[in-house]
C-alpha cells in the first residue's frame, strides 16, 4: 500500500506538471500532496470506515460538518494501546497473490510470517498486483470469538528475520500494562499548566497564530481548501481507481474493493471506475509560475528554513524586522519609480494603441475566464458512448449498473447480488441477478442467456 500511494503522488504530480508546465517544482508537490491526502481521508471516512463501524457506527459518525472547537480530537490511550489492535485479528494467516483472472499466481500464495522482511518477492514474484489482487479478491479472515489472532502473529511473527519469533498477542496486552498514561490534556493540569480546552489555550505553547489556524483546518472538506468542482471530482476518488492507475497492470476490479466480490461477472473494467479528474486544477494563466498560495508557503517555508539554525535575541529580531520594512521601502520606491518612467515612455507613444492593446488583452483574458467557468458550470454529462446526459438523469447503464449525472461528473454503481437460495441459478435476461427457476421451465428457455 505503502508503493501503491507513493506512485499515486507521482501519478498526480505528473499530470499537474503537464497541465501547468508554467508550475514550479514546489508548487506541483504541495497541490498533488494536498490532493492523496484528501483522497485518503475521503476513502476512509466514506468508504472504509462504515465497513468496520456498521450501519449504527455510521449513524453516530454522520457526515462532517465543519471544525468544532468543542469536540476532542485526541485518541484515548486505551482505544490506542488495545481496542484499535482489533486490526490484528484481521490479519489473514495466509498472503494470496493472485493472477489477472483471480488465479494463484506460479510462486504460489505466501505464509504471513515469510511475506516480512523480504522485499526481494516484490521484485522476483510478480510485483505488488499480485499481493493487491490479493487484498481485494479474498474475503477477509473470518473472526471467530474463540480464534482471534493467528499463529502467524503468536507464534512465528518476524521468525525470518530473528532467531527468536515475537509474539504480538503478548506485546500488545504488555503495551497496555505499561501504558497508564492519562490524556494530554490531564497531563498539562497535573504539570501545573494551563487548562486546554480550545486552540487559543495553546498560545503560550504554539505562538504562530496561523499555525493554530491550519491546525483547525486538516480536513479537506473545510472551504477554501479546494473548490467547489475540485471537491466534486475528489469524491469521485475511490480506492479502486487508485488500484487501477498504480497497479503493474491492473485491468478489472470490483466496484467497491472493500467488499467480496464474484469473478469475472462482479468485476469492472478500470474504464468504468469513476476518476478524479485533474483539469479543474488547470491554470488558466500561462506566464504566472505558482500560485499565490503556494508562492507564499514558499516563502514562508525558506524563512522557517534560514531561522531553523539560529536563535536571535528579541533586540536581533526587531533589528531584522527594521531592515526588512527599510527594504520593502526600497522595492515600493523603485517601483514607483519604474511605473513613473513606463508611464512617460508610453504617453510619448501614441496613446490610443497603447489602449487599444490594453484592451485586447482584457478582453482575451476574460474569454478564457469565461470558458473557464462554463466548463466547470456544465449542467449535463457525457457518458462513455458518447451519449450526451442531463444534469440528474439516471439510467441503466447495464442490467446491474445504475448510472447519474451529477456536477458533470458521471458515477455509476452496480448492484450486489445477495446468494441465491438454489444450487443453481441461472441468469435470466433483462434481470440482473440470478434466479432459480421453476423445475417445469425448459431449460433452453430464448429468455435463458
Amino acid at each position: 500500500m505503502h508503493t501503491l500511494w507513493f506512485r499515486e503522488h507521482n501519478r498526480v504530480a505528473t499530470e499537474l506538471s503537464a497541465l501547468n508546465p508554467h508550475w514550479e517544482g514546489n508548487t506541483v508537490y504541495q497541490e498533488a500532496r494536498k490532493i492523496v491526502g484528501a483522497e485518503l481521508q475521503h476513502i476512509t471516512y466514506s468508504h472504509w470506515l462504515p465497513k468496520v463501524l456498521g450501519d449504527p457506527g455510521t449513524r453516530m459518525l454522520r457526515g462532517y460538518r465543519g471544525y468544532n472547537p468543542n469536540v476532542n480530537a485526541g485518541i484515548i490511550n486505551s482505544f490506542a494501546t488495545a481496542a484499535f489492535r482489533f486490526g490484528h485479528t484481521l490479519i489473514n494467516p495466509i498472503l494470496y497473490r493472485l493472477n489477472a483472472t483471480l488465479g494463484e499466481i506460479s510462486e504460489g500464495h505466501l505464509p504471513f510470517h515469510k511475506a516480512l522482511f523480504s522485499p526481494s518477492r516484490i521484485i522476483k514474484e510478480g510485483g505488488i498486483d499480485p499481493v493487491l489482487r490479493g487484498l481485494f479478491g479474498v474475503a477477509a479472515k473470518w473472526r471467530a470469538p474463540s480464534y482471534l489472532l493467528s499463529p502467524e502473529l503468536t507464534q512465528r511473527l518476524f521468525s525470518a528475520a530473528y532467531s527468536a519469533a515475537v509474539d504480538s498477542a503478548a506485546t500488545i496486552i504488555q503495551r497496555g500494562r505499561d501504558h497508564g498514561i492519562p490524556p494530554y490534556v490531564d497531563f498539562r493540569v497535573f504539570c501545573n499548566l494551563t487548562s486546554v480546552k480550545k486552540f487559543e489555550d495553546l498560545q503560550n505553547e504554539i505562538k504562530d497564530s496561523e499555525i493554530r489556524q491550519k491546525l483547525r483546518k486538516f480536513w479537506y472538506e473545510n472551504p477554501g481548501v479546494f473548490t467547489p468542482a475540485q471537491l466534486t471530482q475528489l469524491k469521485q476518488a475511490s480506492l479502486g481507481r487508485v488500484l487501477c492507475d498504480n497497479g503493474d497492470s491492473i485491468q478489472q476490479v470490483q466496484a467497491d474493493v472493500f467488499v467480496k466480490a464474484e469473478y469475472p461477472q462482479d468485476y469492472l473494467s478500470c474504464s468504468e471506475i469513476p476518476k478524479v479528474d485533474l483539469r479543474v486544477w488547470q491554470d488558466c494563466c500561462a506566464d504566472c509560475r505558482s500560485r499565490g498560495q503556494f508562492r507564499a508557503v514558499t516563502q514562508e517555508s525558506q524563512k522557517k528554513r534560514s531561522a531553523q539554525y539560529s536563535y536571535p535575541d528579541d533586540k536581533d529580531m526587531e533589528l531584522s524586522h527594521l531592515r526588512s520594512r527599510q527594504q520593502d521601502k526600497i522595492y515600493v520606491g523603485e517601483d514607483a519609480r519604474n511605473v513613473t518612467v513606463l508611464a512617460k515612455t508610453k504617453f510619448s507613444q501614441d496613446f490610443s494603441t497603447f489602449a487599444a492593446e490594453i484592451q485586447e488583452t482584457i478582453t482575451a483574458l476574460r474569454e478564457q475566464i469565461n470558458k473557464l467557468e462554463a466548463r466547470l458550470r456544465q449542467a449535463g454529462c457525457t457518458d462513455v458512448k458518447g451519449v450526451p446526459r442531463k444534469a440528474e438523469e439516471r439510467w441503466m447503464k447495464e442490467d446491474c449498473t445504475h448510472c447519474i449525472c451529477e456536477s458533470g461528473q458521471v458515477t455509476c454503481v452496480v448492484e450486489i447480488c445477495p446468494p441465491a437460495p438454489c444450487p443453481s441459478p441461472e441468469l435470466v435476461k433483462g434481470t440482473c441477478c440470478p434466479v432459480c427457476r421453476d423445475r417445469g421451465m425448459p431449460s433452453d428457455s430464448p429468455e435463458k442467456r
